[in-house]
């Protein structure tokens, strides 16, 4: 805290000092955080009063903050590689934050000039506007919890990765095993019958070890996600999730920690638009188009959602979706269909999903 390098903007420009707002007066902070240090401009009455820069680290941010006791201060910063640290901080000592994605903040077009400086003023002008969107903040506890899953997807990844890998080295030496479409366990037996020379049967030793171990970990993790669905903090949203067709616990305990809180999907579309299964749009007059789906938001779980839907469609309990996509797959086809079929999947459970907040919620609070 005694060795903070802070440069002042106007310091450097030979301009006197500015004063301290006086107390209750509502301050705009943005922050351009880079890998090694953190520029900052302060607003207030409506005109840049401060800019500056220190050293990355939540203790830097600290000693800015403090200097702004007793304003109603609002931070702003663009979403990067460094986790939600600094939010959780602001939050937990009563600051309003905002994360912004970079995705959303929009540059001007012609624009030859992008430094920190200019990127944070811009951010500044923006916050105090009220143009900028913010995204959603997880708690702690979620934000570790989530990366259960993550990590298990990361582990199947690795272990497809090395069956591939297999695979490609056998054809390179002319051998052609059983197509994928056979599964792993017909590949493997097909491999144990195969004479190879040792180099080759050296390599392939090692990317089933490879394989193995991305297996074992797959499992480990699974097994935790597993008792954490069964945890009592999880266990009856999961229950509610699961009795919707389609839908199983992995799927049901992966959707409740990625999303977290389904209040921040106000409408009915706003979870499919989330996860991407809105189509495009571009209307103007009598024009109306609609074009492939948006695919924004998080891939994996419009994969899942997608897994999910062809679930559903397969076991035909819930004859809502299963009459949609017999409707839809013979005009537009299975794809598009199965498709239209996830973005009503999303609005059925995100309706369990609320019915079961409001179900668990005491009852003087659903009265008011």
């Amino acid at each position: 805290m005694e060795n903070i390098g802070v440069v002042e903007g106007r310091r450097q420009e030979g301009l006197p000092m500015p004063k301290r707002p006086p107390e209750g007066t509502l301050v705009w902070m943005a922050i351009d955080i880079s890998r090694s240090k953190a520029v900052y401009c302060l607003r207030w009455e409506g005109s840049e009063q401060r800019r500056l820069s220190t050293p990355l680290g939540i203790e830097h941010v600290r000693a800015v903050v403090e200097h702004y006791r007793g304003c109603q201060l609002h931070v702003a910063y663009e979403a990067c590689g460094f986790g939600y640290e600094l939010a959780w901080w602001l939050q937990q000592h009563g600051v309003a934050v905002s994360v912004i994605a970079p995705s959303r903040v929009e540059r001007a077009p012609g624009l030859q000039v992008k430094t920190d400086r200019v990127d944070v003023g811009k951010l500044a002008r923006k916050l105090e506007k009220g143009d900028l969107k913010a995204i959603y903040i997880p708690t702690r506890t979620i934000h570790e919890q989530r990366q259960i899953g993550r990590t298990y997807a990361q582990s199947l990844k690795e272990r497809k990765r090395a069956q591939v890998r297999i695979r490609s080295l056998l054809q390179e030496q002319g051998r052609l095993g059983p197509l994928p479409g056979a599964g792993w366990t017909a590949y493997t037996a097909w491999l144990e019958a195969q004479p190879l020379p040792e180099p080759v049967r050296l390599c392939v030793q090692v990317h089933q070890q490879l394989r193995a171990v991305a297996a074992l970990q797959a499992k480990r993790m699974k097994a935790e996600l597993y008792t954490l669905a069964q945890s009592a903090a999880y266990r009856p949203l999961v229950a509610a999730l699961r009795a919707q067709s389609g839908v199983g616990w992995h799927s049901a305990i992966r959707l409740v920690l990625e999303l977290g809180d389904i209040d921040r999907f106000p409408t009915t579309d706003a979870l499919p638009h989330y996860l991407g299964l809105t189509p495009s749009q571009y209307s103007s007059g009598e024009l109306d188009h609609r074009g492939h789906t948006l695919k924004c938001g998080p891939g994996f779980l419009r994969a899942l959602l997608l897994q999910c839907a062809w679930s559903a469609v397969r076991q035909g309990r819930d004859l809502d979706l299963k009459t949609r996509f017999e409707m839809l797959a013979p005009r537009v086809g299975r794809k598009r269909a199965i498709v239209a079929v996830a973005r009503k999947l999303a609005i059925k459970l995100r309706r369990r999903w609320r019915q079961h907040l409001l179900a668990s919620r005491p009852a003087d609070a659903v009265a008011v």
